[in-house]
């Protein structure tokens, strides 16, 4: 197979100043910021805040008719209600026919270096799913691991916290997320599930819609910055999968879930290079095959 990608377009804007980076990679990692983020940090005193990206895509497999394939069109909305409140958006339009929202949280800075959110947002695991721009990774499409191991854009309805330790040059984010939606009954007093092999867990993404939440999980990381150009990312998901009253006391309804990640950028003027390693962990899922 050989990918060529034609277009590739990142975008991100305020009403009065414009500002686009190349990569999530600086020498200085204080820089490395995701379009929310860029939002959060860079509304340069307006209230109203927008954002987008494109990407357009070209595949020429061997022997067949190549495909264009607008892949993905994502636009950010960000307003400010005041010094401390923000509201953060992205809604991703993919194909040119289907529309999903990837975020929608609000932003409260208790102080500084300490922030609450609550609302749909990404779950803090690997590189990808929380920079999924197209200049994040190179290559046409998303890296494998990032689609069958971590289904980006992997996002939940949760609360949590997040913020800076300066002076240990530490970031760090915790939060409770509803999960993975495993089973729905199928009407004859069983059930059918949502995850499998070939898949993985991309199948049980509730994704904010009418979501079922029974026992809530467990997301966390911390990020490293303190050497210039390096950034160190640790991760962990903890919980078990969602079922809906009718199904979730049935033998295998549900299986647990823990997953650990680790991650690393560095960015040295014209060369970076990135890596991460994740390892998940399923129990009980005997009884739910």
């Amino acid at each position: 197979m050989r990918n060529l990608t034609i277009l590739t377009l990142l975008l991100v804007t305020s009403l009065s100043v414009a500002q686009t980076a190349n990569d999530s990679i600086s020498v200085d990692p204080q820089l490395q910021q995701n379009a929310a983020q860029r939002i959060l940090s860079g509304n340069y005193g307006k209230a109203v805040t927008i954002g987008a990206y494109g990407e357009i895509n070209y595949n020429q497999p061997e022997g067949d008719n190549g495909e264009l394939d607008v892949q993905r069109l994502v636009v950010l909305l960000g307003y400010k209600f005041n010094e401390k409140t923000q509201f953060v958006s992205e809604i991703e339009f993919e194909h040119v026919e289907e529309v999903f929202v990837e975020q929608a949280f609000v932003n409260y800075a208790v102080s500084n270096n300490v922030s609450l959110r609550g609302g749909l947002m990404l779950v803090p695991m690997g590189i990808v799913n929380e920079f999924h721009e197209p200049t994040t990774f190179n290559g046409v499409e998303r890296p494998a691991v990032d689609n069958s191991i971590v289904p980006t854009t992997w996002r939940e309805i949760g609360v949590g916290v997040t913020g800076r330790f300066p002076d240990a040059s530490l970031g760090y984010q915790a939060y409770i997320f509803n999960g993975f939606k495993s089973t729905v009954s199928d009407g004859e007093g069983g059930a059918n599930g949502f995850l499998s092999g070939s898949s993985g867990l991309r199948g049980g993404r509730q994704k904010g819609i009418q979501s079922t939440i029974d026992s809530p999980t467990f997301s966390t990381k911390l990020d490293y910055y303190g050497i210039p150009g390096l950034r160190l990312g640790l991760s962990g998901y903890f919980g078990r999968t969602q079922a809906e009253d009718d199904v979730d006391m049935l033998d295998g309804a549900d299986i647990g879930i823990a997953m650990v990640g680790f991650d690393a950028r560095y960015g040295f003027q014209r060369f970076t290079a990135r890596g991460q390693f994740i390892y998940a962990s399923l129990n009980d899922t005997e009884a739910y095959n």
